[in-house]
């Protein structure tokens, strides 16, 4: 495995499989609120707020952040940070078990 050098991102039979399907909606494609709630659509506006509010898991994330902050076990500015990055992935990545799904595929890739 030593000789392995990953130069590229595998494309053929080595390709990681396909992420599982996000749980909510990317919020950038999410209905109009307002729009919504002046036309009285109560489906898109169930859409936007699950497209803008976090996964359970990352909900967790914040809480755990904070109580950390709060009990003073981390300094105020590394709570921050780790809130900021957890925003992070979950804009970038859907979410912790999107993530979590990604890094599994890649070292099943690997080994």
């Amino acid at each position: 495995m030593a000789d392995r050098v990953l130069t590229s991102v595998p494309t053929g039979p080595e390709a990681a499989p396909a992420l599982p399907p996000e749980k909510h909606g990317d919020p950038l494609h999410a209905p109009d609120l307002l729009a919504a709630l002046d036309r009285g659509d109560d489906a898109a506006v169930r859409a936007w707020i699950a497209a803008h509010v976090p996964e359970p898991e990352s909900l967790l994330m914040y809480g755990l952040f904070l109580g950390a902050g709060i009990l003073g076990l981390v300094e105020w500015p590394a709570v921050l940070l780790s809130c900021l990055g957890q925003l992070v992935v979950d804009r970038r990545f859907g979410g912790v078990e999107n993530l979590a799904a990604e890094l599994r595929s890649r070292v099943a890739a690997l080994g």
